[in-house]
């Protein structure tokens, strides 16, 4: 690669990272906010008037959201930080996140949600481990591995077991807990990543206390709309 391929190289890498830094800055900014907004009806999910033209049959899904756990910063942003550079279209729909449950297949109604909270609040928080990097070949992504997978395939199970999850299409796969770095990429580039990132990707843990509640927009870029709190009797929810 010749010196102007460098500088033309090095610049993009420049741009998407400084861009995804305002993501980062704008979604944290919301998670800072959100418990100084007036309360507001966490329900009102506006899902019907999304736009979903130009959307692919399997992001039309998610149209209704899904569930996930977000980490606390931070893990937020050491994980991030590689899906910036290896995962740039996915990193800005959506950030770091462990999924859970299949996508909802309808709105969240009140009822539903009282039903989630009852649900939650029977779960007491856990402490999750992150990393090491590991791959599911020959399906291709890099993903960092996630433990204990037993608490949180029991959270997964009890929060799919709620009446609004009753119409949802079974899952594709069987549950594996992870957080992606990397995905729809080839089988050649998983290797390469998983050489490149050898010793020298993230290792953590920290205590999982909320799940989130997730809704994409006409981008299909993802918002926290609601948290459920993991052990808490008297929790309220909170529209962000």
């Amino acid at each position: 690669m010749n010196n102007s391929n460098g500088i033309l190289t090095t610049g993009f890498c420049h741009v998407k990272q400084l861009t995804f830094l305002a993501y980062l800055i704008d979604y944290s900014s919301k998670l800072i906010t959100q418990q100084d907004r007036p309360q507001e009806d966490p329900h009102e999910i506006m899902s019907d008037s999304i736009d979903m033209r130009g959307w692919e049959p399997w992001q039309q899904k998610y149209r209704y959201g899904v569930l996930l756990i977000i980490p606390p910063e931070p893990s937020l942003s050491l994980v991030d930080s590689l899906r910036v550079r290896y995962a740039w279209a996915q990193s800005s729909e959506c950030p770091a996140h462990i999924s859970l449950t299949v996508p909802l297949p309808q709105p969240l109604t009140p009822e539903h949600w009282t039903e989630l909270v009852g649900i939650a609040s029977e779960i007491k928080p856990f402490t999750i481990h992150y990393g090491p990097l590991t791959h599911y070949l020959p399906h291709p992504g890099v993903v960092l591995r996630i433990d204990p997978q037993d608490r949180l395939d029991h959270l997964r199970e009890a929060l799919e077991s709620a009446s609004c999850f009753a119409q949802a299409d079974p899952r594709r796969y069987p549950f594996s807990a992870h957080m992606t770095i990397a995905e729809m990429i080839s089988a050649e580039q998983t290797i390469e990543i998983m050489s490149a990132l050898q010793g020298d990707a993230p290792q953590g843990s920290f205590l999982c206390q909320k799940v989130s509640h997730v809704v994409p927009d006409d981008r299909f870029r993802f918002a926290e709309r609601t948290r459920l709190t993991l052990g808490a009797t008297d929790q309220t929810d909170t529209m962000i």
